[in-house]
């Protein structure tokens, strides 16, 4: 009877062991598997930053122009080298044909009867010198006038951060043109009325790209 108990007892030793050993080996291979699987996700971090800093360093071509876009929240649509997008209903262009060097470019219908044409260009020539990035052109024909600015942005990221900046400077040289237009227009004016003491002056609302 006591061998018997002994023995059992042995037996019950020996199987905690055995099983004590058991769990012991599973939760190291635990930990061996968490390790891994850590690690392996460290590398993939590590390769996707790599592989991020790569496509950011990419040079620039018009599918990253639409990428920058689309990453500052517009919507671009692309024609040829030429990318298109609206800014609170107002449409922007840039002109990817002679990359690295870009052009940002805002443009306007302009009707001569609305303007007077000669003090609308030299508002816009006064501009384009006073201003350093932004410049303003016209069409052959004076219909049409842009406002644009060039700039070198060799790759996704530059021309990603560089973008809104881009759009508050033509922002600036369609206000200042704007300003230099009705001083001009008003200068215009008090000469005619100084020359003319009696004529009644009549007050005109100011014109404004748009």
């Amino acid at each position: 009877m006591e061998i018997v108990t002994v023995i059992s007892i042995m037996t019950a030793v020996a199987l905690g062991i055995l099983l004590w050993n058991r769990h012991t080996a599973i939760r190291k291979l635990e930990e061996d598997l968490k390790w891994q699987r850590d690690a392996n996700m460290q590398l993939l971090k590590q390769e996707s930053a790599k592989n991020e800093v790569h496509a950011c360093m990419e040079p620039l071509n018009v599918e990253k122009i639409s990428e920058a876009i689309r990453t500052e929240g517009f919507i671009p649509e692309t024609d040829g080298n030429w990318v298109s997008f609206k800014v609170q209903g107002e449409g922007y262009y840039v002109d990817a044909n002679r990359l690295p060097l870009i052009f940002i470019i805002k443009g306007y219908g302009v009707d001569p009867n609305e303007w007077e044409m000669d003090l609308l260009r030299e508002a816009a020539h006064q501009m384009s010198d006073d201003l350093v990035m932004v410049k303003a052109t016209f069409s052959d024909d004076g219909k049409d006038m842009r406002f644009f600015v060039a700039a070198r942005d060799r790759n996704y990221e530059s021309f990603r951060a560089n973008l809104t900046s881009y759009l508050g400077i033509l922002e600036d040289g369609q206000r200042v043109m704007n300003e230099k237009y009705h001083k001009m227009v008003d200068e215009k004016r008090e000469a005619a009325l100084a020359a003319k003491p009696y004529a009644p002056q009549v007050k005109q609302e100011n014109k404004v790209l748009s």
